[in-house]
C-alpha cells in the first residue's frame, strides 16, 4: 500500500479515548465561547454576577467568547484531521489559568459562590486539558 492509503486508513480509524477527551474539550470550549459571544449578559452573570451587564463588560465577555470559539474550533478540527491537538489544548489550558487568576484577583467583588466556583471550573477544565496534553506527549 502507498503512504496515502495508510494515511487514509489511519484517519478513518475510530477515535481513541484520548481523541474523545480532546473532542469533548473542544466542544465544551466552543459551547462556552458561543454562549459568551451570543449572550454575554447571561453568560457573564453566571461567571461574575450583575457587574457583567455594563457595556465594557459585554465587550470583554464577547472577546473571551471569541477566544474560546476559536480555540474550540481549532481543537475539534485538528483532532478530526488526525493531527496532534496538544498545542491548542495547552493554549486553552493557559487561557483557563488566566481566567482563574483574573477571577481570584477580583474575588472581593464577587459573591462567595462565584469566588469559589468560577476559579474551580476554570481550573478543572484547564487541568483536564493539561492531563490530556501530558498523556499525548507521553505517547509520542
Amino acid at each position: 500500500m502507498s503512504d496515502i492509503d495508510d494515511t487514509t486508513a489511519s484517519s478513518d480509524a475510530p477515535p481513541s479515548s484520548q481523541q474523545h477527551i480532546e473532542l469533548a474539550l473542544g466542544v465544551l470550549r466552543l459551547g462556552v465561547g458561543a454562549a459568551l459571544v451570543a449572550a454575554p449578559r447571561w453568560a457573564g452573570r453566571i461567571w461574575v454576577g450583575p457587574g457583567a451587564d455594563g457595556p465594557g463588560s459585554l465587550v470583554f465577555a464577547r472577546a473571551l467568547g471569541a477566544r474560546d470559539v476559536a480555540l474550540g474550533l481549532r481543537i475539534i478540527t485538528t483532532v478530526r484531521e488526525g493531527h496532534p491537538a496538544g498545542p491548542w489544548i495547552v493554549a486553552g489550558f493557559a487561557a483557563d489559568g488566566a481566567d482563574a487568576v483574573a477571577t481570584l484577583i477580583a474575588a472581593q467583588h464577587l459573591t462567595p459562590a462565584r469566588r469559589v466556583l468560577s476559579p474551580l471550573v476554570a481550573g478543572a477544565v484547564g487541568l483536564v486539558g493539561w492531563r490530556s496534553y501530558r498523556a499525548t506527549a507521553h505517547d509520542s
